[in-house]
């Protein structure tokens, strides 16, 4: 075989690989013509071609019945690959894409604890919380990491109390609230108080968190009676809701 003829093979390649990563993200293609796509990419088992097949997660095609009923039979499918198989590439898409949801629910079914660290590792060290124009990932990220049964999640959520994006921070809140982790008291205290934070809506929840919670308070008396704010009451150790 020539050096024409190998890069003529590469170039055929890559061409049929982009038109079927084409179909996959179509909205309104027959659902059938999807289907298609996404077997033969699969099929493939390269790292581009099943990337390209997680693609299929980031788009709502127009029959939303048909939308979910595709997403879940590509899940099935890639869940059902070897582990070695799939988590190089769905690492990848997690760094290279913001709608990973489906992709980090992939990643929780086929790898190990040690494994499934070093992927949401490498997402939090590219997205800390500073602003980013687009919060999906820090958001479906923060959702996954509540679902992690570890002692380092709720730290980790706690950082993003901080976040430029009061989604995420919100996010953040909600999180915290349902670990209640007690370690984290000191970083939720910090974000009731803090004279940058500007949303109603994150205050009320935390207060509304540490009167659910029915956490001692006593150590931040002086700080939760400056934040109060009129929705609330404290007897000096607890918060509770009028």
């Amino acid at each position: 075989m020539g050096i024409r003829d190998l890069f003529s093979s590469a170039g055929r390649s890559k061409n049929k690989l982009d038109k079927l990563i084409r179909k996959v993200e179509g909205k309104y293609i027959q659902s059938a013509d999807r289907y298609y796509a996404m077997q033969q990419l699969i099929d493939m088992g390269t790292v581009p071609a099943l990337i390209g097949v997680m693609r299929r997660f980031t788009i709502a095609a127009s029959k939303s019945i048909e939308d979910e009923e595709e997403k879940g039979w590509l899940y099935r499918k890639l869940v059902g690959l070897p582990p070695e198989f799939i988590l190089p590439a769905a690492k990848q898409f997690c760094l290279d894409h913001y709608n990973i949801a489906w992709v980090l629910r992939i990643v929780e079914d086929l790898a190990t604890d040690e494994q499934e660290w070093e992927i949401i590792d490498a997402i939090l060290e590219n997205h800390p919380p500073v602003y980013e124009r687009d919060p999906t990932k820090k958001l479906q990220l923060l959702t996954h990491l509540q679902d992690i049964d570890d002692p380092q999640v709720a730290p980790l959520i706690a950082r993003y109390l901080v976040d430029p994006d009061e989604g995420v921070r919100f996010r953040a809140v909600e999180g915290l609230i349902e670990l209640a982790d007690p370690v984290t008291l000191d970083a939720m205290i910090a974000a009731v108080a803090s004279p940058e934070e500007d949303s109603m809506r994150i205050r009320n929840r935390l207060l509304q968190g540490f009167a659910s919670l029915g956490w001692d308070l006593s150590a931040h008396k002086d700080t939760i009676k400056a934040n109060l704010g009129l929705d609330f009451e404290f007897d000096g150790t607890h918060v509770r809701a009028k």
